[in-house]
C-alpha cells in the first residue's frame, strides 16, 4: 500500500504519526520529524488537515516528552547512583537545575528543535527532580510550537513546489535539520557566554571582597 493509499484514511494516518513522534522520544532514530512534514506536505496537497495535523504530531511530542521525563525521574536516578561517574552526572544535572539553567522553560522549549535535544532536556529534566505537572506544561507548549513549524514547514514546501512528495519531504526535512543545527549552535554559544560573564562576576565579587594588606605605621626617627 502506497503512502496516498494509507492516507486515504485520515484518522489512520493521524494516529501513527502521532505514534512514531511518540516513539521517537524514546527511540531517537524513529523519524518522527520526518513523518510531521510529510504530513505538512500532504496537507498542501488536501489529502490532510493542518490542524488535525499539529494536534496529532502535539499529543505525540507531549506523549513521548513525558514518557523519557518520568522513566529518567525514578529509575535513571538509582541507576546514576550506582557509579562514580553516574553520580558527577546527576550533581551536575542538580546543579544546572538549581540554575535553572539546562533545565529552563526557555532551555527545554528550544531543545525541542535541536537534534536529540528533546530526549536529552526530558532525561534531565527527570533526573534532576523537575516535577511532572510543570513538564507537562513546558513540554505541551515546546510539542506545540515545534509541531506547527513541522507541520508547516512541510506544507511550504509542498505549496511552492511542484517536485514529487518524497523530494517535498527530502528539503523540508533538510531545511529542519539545518534551522536545529543552527538553534544548537547559537545555544551553545549564548550558553558559553552567560557562563563566561558569570565567571567574571565572580572574580571581580571575589577581588573586591579580598581585604587589603595592613600597612605598618612608619616609625619617625
Amino acid at each position: 500500500m502506497d503512502l496516498l493509499s494509507f492516507v486515504a484514511v485520515p484518522a489512520l494516518a493521524y494516529l501513527v504519526m502521532a505514534a512514531l513522534v511518540a516513539v521517537d522520544a524514546v527511540v531517537p532514530a524513529v523519524p518522527g520529524e520526518v513523518a510531521v512534514i510529510s504530513a505538512g506536505a500532504l496537507a498542501a496537497a488536501g489529502h490532510l488537515n493542518v490542524g488535525w495535523a499539529i494536534a496529532a504530531a502535539t499529543l505525540g511530542a507531549l506523549t513521548g516528552d513525558l514518557a523519557v521525563h518520568g522513566m529518567s525521574r525514578r529509575a535513571l536516578p538509582g541507576v546514576l547512583e550506582r557509579f562514580r561517574a553516574g553520580r558527577r552526572l546527576k550533581a551536575k544535572i542538580e546543579q544546572a537545575h538549581e540554575r535553572m539553567g539546562s533545565t529552563s522553560a526557555a532551555a527545554i522549549i528550544a531543545a525541542r528543535f535541536i537534534p536529540l535535544g528533546r530526549t536529552t532536556m526530558s532525561a534531565a529534566a527527570g533526573v534532576a527532580g523537575m516535577g511532572p505537572r510543570r513538564f507537562g506544561v513546558i513540554a505541551f507548549a515546546a510539542g506545540l510550537l515545534w509541531s506547527s513549524w513541522a507541520v508547516g514547514l512541510g506544507y511550504v514546501t509542498g505549496s511552492v513546489t511542484d517536485a514529487p512528495l518524497w523530494l517535498q519531504v527530502a528539503i523540508g526535512a533538510a531545511v529542519g535539520v539545518l534551522v536545529g543545527v543552527w538553534a544548537g549552535a547559537a545555544h551553545t554559544i549564548v550558553r558559553t557566554r552567560r557562563r563566561m560573564s558569570e565567571r567574571a562576576r565572580a572574580a571581580e565579587a571575589t577581588e573586591c571582597e579580598e581585604p587589603s594588606p595592613s600597612r605598618t605605621p612608619e616609625l619617625v626617627a
